[in-house]
């Protein structure tokens, strides 16, 4: 069986209110595929790359485009994704499971199949390498930027920001795992993570002057229920670390869900932030209840002081 490292650049609305919202809330079309093919004993054997025409968000966001040096006049040139995902196919060929750094490609991938009425059963099993890298590398039990993990290797990488070139980083780091190992014990090392798979993940086209003023904005906080699209809101925020807030949140229908805020301070000053959606699942519980105790816990030492 081969294994495919996946990578993917898409484009974002140029504002929140040009959203697709039919049939679903949009917030990426993909504009590149990137991959790289390894075999069996994770050797690589071949790339696959190709630019992609966007059928909705046509005008390349400019914080996007400034990232992925992809301008609108080159998206002209590439396919629609219908044809670009029909030669991706053929090229994964019959038997294979797919590679990725992060857990945010695949949900973006099966959005972007639904919205061209393709089968989201092609996706085959996937493995988030950053989860591998951290049990057999850092064991700090976080996720890794791609250029922090090639540094810490002493890998030089190519330009980030390009689905091949960050598919053939990724690579570079697959030189560093114990792969077969890594594969076999997945299931454990993904327990251990303690990173749940996100139902939604979503990133802001704003920009906020403090977290305060985030955890304030409605268009943040609240959201559509993915069970029955009733609308959920955040009820209470606890504070996990200097740039993640969790925050519990209820469905007007009585569902319940987990909700993590990841902050990202830019070199302007103002904040742009991560949303990541989970299942209120019993772990999911005790992981928040567990967190909510220990922010307890050191705000009652620094009223003390």
């Amino acid at each position: 069986m081969n294994y495919i490292i996946l990578d993917m650049e898409w484009n974002q609305p140029l504002c929140a209110k040009m959203t697709v919202t039919e049939p679903f809330a949009l917030h990426g079309e993909i504009v590149q595929i990137g991959a790289v093919k390894l075999d069996g004993e994770f050797n690589v054997i071949d790339t696959f790359n190709v630019l992609i025409t966007p059928k909705y968000y046509k005008k390349m966001n400019r914080k996007v485009q400034k990232l992925t040096k992809i301008t609108t006049e080159e998206l002209q040139y590439g396919l629609p994704f219908t044809e670009a995902f029909d030669f991706f196919d053929k090229w994964c060929g019959r038997r294979f499971a797919l590679l990725t750094w992060g857990p945010d490609d695949i949900p973006m991938l099966r959005d972007n199949l639904i919205l061209h009425g393709l089968d989201t059963d092609w996706i085959p099993h996937t493995y988030n390498l950053q989860i591998i890298f951290d049990t057999q590398i850092t064991k700090e039990h976080r996720q890794v930027a791609l250029d922090r993990a090639l540094e810490a290797l002493g890998e030089v990488g190519a330009d980030a920001h390009n689905a091949l070139n960050d598919a053939m980083n990724t690579a570079l780091v697959c030189r560093h795992l114990n792969m077969s190992e890594g594969i076999e014990n997945y299931a454990q090392y993904e327990t251990e993570f303690l990173t749940p798979r996100a139902l939604e993940n979503d990133s802001s086209l704003k920009a906020y002057r403090s977290k305060r003023e985030a955890l304030k904005d409605a268009e943040l906080v609240e959201f559509t229920c993915s069970e029955c699209r009733g609308r959920v809101k955040c009820t209470e925020f606890v504070r996990q670390n200097a740039g993640k807030t969790l925050a519990l949140a209820r469905c007007e229908n009585g569902e319940e869900f987990l909700v993590r805020f990841k902050f990202i301070r830019l070199a302007d000053k103002t904040i742009r932030v991560k949303r990541a959606v989970y299942e209120m699942n019993d772990e999911n519980r005790a992981f928040y209840e567990k967190r909510k105790e220990i922010a307890s816990s050191l705000k009652k030492k620094r009223v003390a002081v």
